[in-house]
């Protein structure tokens, strides 16, 4: 089995695993809206991207670590695991001094709302299990048991829907039942992985090697404000929409976001399965070349599937939400073609894990998150929705462009900067007509320039076919 062969087949059964679940939650979208009123939809997705800030900060960001180093063979992986347990019980006992000030925070950003006490409650209880599950998943991961890790996907989605279910049709408690659904499924997890891997097995608190610690920490640590310089990008328009526009606007832009992130989780099932690949100890010029081979397959892929989301925009928006949350179809032209730049920017990113030089990630991040955060101030005030859109557009492109410039350091991956002009090009095109026209052709005129894409991008992928189908 070749390179290309693996990397499909890894990404075959992530697939399984990962978009079955997430299309659960997708579907399950329609469920959310009608079972909470705007601002408490509002409200809980608020919740749950408050605690997902606050996950890499607790945990140090060691399951970015524990994927990376668990793969090394050289590593002790008894050791691994250990340090990365004992990283989350000491992060998150650490982040307890810090209890009073989430309510006030929260407070501030959703000011029509009232914030429980017990909200905070939830933050950490969020915190802490969702942390544990994914230094647990990682691991397992790590290991080479995949097919295990694509079924814990699965699992946990079905048992959030089951929980959702019973906490807010049955039971209907509202915000709480929204969160503790995804601790409930999470806390599940847990057990199940320790009870089918016989996860404590490796876990020994004397195995806390300090000199595996601190570099493991050297390399999670500029990952902990890369991922929360992503947040930023994905989440801080969802605030500032709330504080400038109302919790209304805010809920529906949210639901909008919910169709981009089908190319999020495309990308990401992708990745999980890139990150295997890479991993290995072949020469300079042979990653040259399946970097390259596979980073223009990918962008391609990505701008094809992202001219498909704009095109079913107005579908997808009545699929997935009530009537009331219709109108949120407009924001989506501009935010999958900000979500397509996101995947891209995580593909250049690769090229620094590889090399566990994941510094310039966090520069980058840094540099876009505060872009995004002054263009969201600056351009929600006078383009609402659209213009928090916009901005995290321009800062995608942005962090996209300074990764693929900069890891060219480490690895020149060649990539196929005309043809990706020209697509980008016409994928802009047909954001703005999608935006800006609205007659009765508006559905022929999506097709026409969605096939016009994909003619001009087919000649990668039939080169990637031809590279799986080839025999080792």
């Amino acid at each position: 089995m070749n390179r290309y062969q693996k990397l499909l087949g890894n990404t075959m059964i992530f697939a399984i695993g990962t978009f079955s679940s997430k299309l659960l939650v997708f579907v399950m979208n329609h469920f959310y809206t009608a079972a909470l009123t705007k601002p408490e939809y509002a409200v809980a997705n608020i919740i749950i991207l408050v605690s997902n800030i606050i996950i890499p900060v607790a945990s140090l960001g060691i399951a970015n670590a524990v994927i990376r180093y668990g793969v090394d063979q050289s590593n002790d992986r008894s050791e691994v695991f250990s340090i990365s347990i004992l990283t989350v019980l000491g992060g998150v006992m650490l982040l307890l001094p810090f209890y009073p000030l989430i309510g006030p925070v929260l407070q501030h950003f959703l000011p029509e709302s009232e914030i429980l006490p017990s909200y905070v409650v939830m933050i950490y209880l969020y915190v802490f299990v969702s942390s544990i599950q994914s230094v647990c998943s990682q691991f397992v991961r790590a290991l080479g048991h995949v097919r295990l890790y694509a079924l814990d996907g699965v699992f946990r989605t079905v048992m959030t829907v089951v929980f959702n279910i019973l906490f807010l049709s049955v039971w209907k408690i509202g915000i709480p039942g929204f969160v503790l659904s995804v601790v409930c499924s999470d806390g599940l997890t847990v057990i199940a992985l320790c009870f089918i891997e016989r996860l404590p097995r490796y876990f020994r608190p004397t195995a806390y090697r300090l000199a595996l610690a601190k570099s493991m920490y050297r390399y999670a640590a500029p990952l902990i404000m890369t991922t929360i310089c992503v947040w930023i990008f994905s989440s801080s328009d969802q605030f500032f929409i709330s504080w400038l526009t109302g919790e209304a606007t805010a809920a529906v832009f949210m639901a909008s976001y919910k169709i981009p992130t089908i190319l999020t989780v495309v990308s990401g099932i992708f990745i999980e399965a890139w990150q295997l690949s890479t991993f290995t100890n072949n020469t300079y010029e042979e990653q040259v070349d399946f970097f390259s081979k596979v980073g223009n397959a990918y962008q391609a892929i990505i701008f094809m599937m992202a001219s498909g989301v704009v095109m079913f925009s107005r579908i997808g928006m009545a699929i997935i939400a009530v009537p009331s949350y219709f109108e949120g179809w407009r924001y989506i032209p501009l935010l999958i073609f900000a979500t397509g730049f996101c995947c891209l920017s995580n593909f250049a990113n690769s090229v620094y894990a590889l090399y566990k030089k994941t510094i310039f990630s966090f520069v980058s991040a840094v540099g876009g998150a505060i872009a995004n955060l002054i263009l969201n101030y600056v351009l929600i005030k006078r383009f609402g929705g659209n213009g928090a859109a916009f901005s995290t557009l321009l800062c995608y492109i942005g962090m996209f462009l300074a990764r693929a410039v900069h890891s060219r350091r480490y690895l020149e991956i060649r990539w196929k900067v005309g043809r990706f002009a020209g697509t980008f090009l016409l994928l802009c095109a047909q954001s703005a007509l999608a935006l800006l026209y609205e007659g009765p052709f508006w559905y022929p005129i999506q097709l026409a320039m969605f096939l016009l894409i994909c003619a001009a991008n087919a000649q990668d992928i039939f080169l990637s076919i031809k590279k799986v189908l080839r025999r080792a």
